[in-house]
């Protein structure tokens, strides 16, 4: 997965298979190396983040025709920073196992910092009809090494989670 800092700064990535997600890395120390949860065993992703847009799934969904949308976004997203902080303000202690096709994951729900108010922004501005997003950190997947599995909306979070109890036995 090829990304890059955005933004003139340290903080937040562009990257994905596509280079089309608009990311913030985040960390975490002395987790189990793997998991068992709905008789899976899943292994510790290697790095985290919170993934903020989806800027390609978003042009893919709501089949946007708009001239270089992801440059759009990406400057839009940068400008926003300038006055607005999106980071993360916490974990909920909420964890969900996800399934889609072949892939398996666990992942732990978190509040970010006016990240809605982005949509919001880009809603306007557009004239679209984002729904905001479910964000989260991905940390363990049944297949070493590949993407997560992206979780755009509410109805990502109905079709595709199944909330567990806390896999790894503390709090993040």
């Amino acid at each position: 997965m090829s990304s890059r800092f955005i933004c003139e700064n340290n903080k937040y990535k562009i990257g994905g298979e596509k280079e089309d997600t608009i990311y913030l890395p985040v960390s975490f120390s002395n987790l189990p190396e793997e998991i068992k949860v709905q008789e899976q065993t899943l292994y510790l992703f290697n790095s985290f983040h919170v993934s903020l847009i989806y800027i390609g799934k978003i042009i893919e969904k709501y089949n946007i025709t708009i001239p270089d949308f992801l440059n759009k976004i990406e400057n839009d997203f940068c400008e926003f920073i300038k006055t607005n902080n999106v980071e993360v303000v916490r974990y909920n202690n909420e964890f969900k196992f996800v399934a889609r096709n072949d892939k398996k994951t666990v992942v732990v729900m978190c509040e970010v910092s006016n990240l809605n108010k982005f949509f919001d922004l880009i809603n306007q501005k557009y004239e679209l009809p984002l729904k905001y997003m479910p964000t989260h950190v991905t940390l363990y997947g049944n297949l070493k090494n590949k993407p997560g599995i992206w979780l755009m909306n509410e109805d990502d979070i109905k079709n595709f989670t199944i909330p567990i109890e806390n896999p790894i036995g503390r709090l993040l």
